[in-house]
């Protein structure tokens, strides 16, 4: 990585986020990308990196000079993730969102939390009824939960779920740049895009579950056609790929820590602290982005009137300068909740309380029935340019008496 620095300007760096060797170690290279400056010009792809925590909030929280308009690598038209809500900001994103959120309304979390505690405590009794089992948290946990759970909820036919997750792929790698290994991608999530962009219709996603609210809001004048065919688009794209990432990369970090997996069964009130660990350990998201409104200073560095700026959550997750001992598990942490992995402001995720139930569904199913858990292997990095998964997370769970 070679640099340059030019007065109050950003230092220069021909650092590529997405070469092969980054997209397998992120942590290294995005660390390295940290420690070199808190704001860095990427010149490969004109674009700034926000790459320390401080400066990820300071830039989340002040959505008039960093708007949601356009980021870095964005584009408006994609099959993949709709304009709705994810590049506007107020008013028309105000509305929008308003609407949005009555999906999440009290009566429905309720419902929702209590079917997903029931699958998942079904699912983990059966896993462990013949007692010491290896498993792959990843295809035989995480996926299959969230395949039910997330789908039931969206109102998605059963037949062709398996796609989704071939979808979910393809989506985090369209916010990235178009090089072969996007376009591989996007041939992948084709006939996964078919099943999707089927099944945000009225007549198929309109039956049940959120697919039936949504276009009631329609019928009701509240909402167009097309804004409801979209936002549902987006519940797919946004619901699955992260929360199947966080339920196995929990299940990563206790095997790894196993001293902290006796803590939490000491303990289990600490939950809620316990998941926002594991999201700032290892974020799904490892970055998203935004475009300066007018010429600003951060840190010092200046970033230019409509400079398109990736925010690096990833590397924020362990700065030193924000989390002490930032490369351990800790789940007492105290500013663990301090993470950005559902963003800031108003631009917080949506679908933020739906992934903490489903994670904490399966944690709390797998504290009642596990009592140690272990690595039998090394877990593999998935290659995706936006987001940050596991493609196999084997592990040893031993029965609890």
């Amino acid at each position: 990585m070679t640099t340059t620095f030019a007065g109050n300007h950003a230092p220069s760096t021909d650092y590529d986020p997405f070469a092969p060797e980054a997209l397998a170690d992120p942590f290294h290279y995005d660390g390295e990308l940290r420690e070199f400056s808190s704001v860095a010009y990427l010149e490969k792809y004109d674009v700034y990196a926000i790459t320390r925590q401080e400066q990820l909030h300071q830039v989340g929280r002040d959505r008039k000079t960093f708007s949601n308009k356009s980021r870095p690598f964005a584009d408006p038209n994609s099959a993949y993730k709709p304009a709705l809500l994810q590049l506007q900001d107020p008013p028309e994103h105000t509305q929008v969102k308003k609407l949005a959120l009555e999906l999440f309304s009290k009566a429905n979390l309720e419902y929702l939390e209590a079917a997903f505690n029931d699958e998942a405590e079904r699912r983990i009794s059966e896993l462990m009824s013949n007692g010491e089992v290896e498993i792959e948290a990843v295809s035989s946990l995480a996926t299959p939960f969230i395949s039910t759970v997330f789908l039931d909820a969206v109102g998605a036919p059963r037949e062709g779920r398996e796609l989704l997750k071939y979808y979910a792929d393809a989506a985090l790698n369209s916010s990235a740049p178009k090089n072969e290994h996007f376009h591989k991608k996007m041939e992948i999530g084709a006939p996964a895009l078919e099943w999707v962009e089927k099944n945000m219709k009225r007549e198929t996603a309109g039956q049940r579950g959120w697919g039936r609210d949504v276009y009631t809001m329609v019928d009701e004048g509240r909402l167009s056609e097309e804004d409801g065919e979209q936002l549902i688009k987006m519940i797919f794209t946004a619901g699955f790929d992260t929360t199947v990432a966080s339920i196995s990369n929990s299940v990563k970090a206790f095997a790894d820590n196993p001293h902290q997996w006796a803590l939490l069964k000491s303990d289990p009130s600490i939950i809620d602290n316990a998941f926002d660990e594991v999201l700032r350990l290892y974020p799904p998201v490892r970055y998203t982005g935004r475009m300066a409104t007018r010429d600003v200073e951060v840190d010092g560095h200046l970033i230019r009137e409509g400079g398109l700026v990736m925010t690096m959550w990833l590397s924020g997750g362990r700065d030193p300068r924000f989390w002490d001992r930032p490369d351990e598990f800790d789940i007492t942490r105290k500013n663990a909740n301090g993470h950005m992995t559902f963003g800031v402001g108003i631009h917080s995720c949506l679908g933020q309380h739906i992934a903490r139930m489903e994670a904490k569904a399966v944690i709390g199913a797998l504290l009642r029935h596990v009592d140690t858990m272990r690595p039998t292997g090394v877990s593999e990095i998935a290659d995706n340019m936006q987001g940050f998964a596991h493609t196999t997370v084997p592990v040893v769970l031993t029965p609890a008496t």
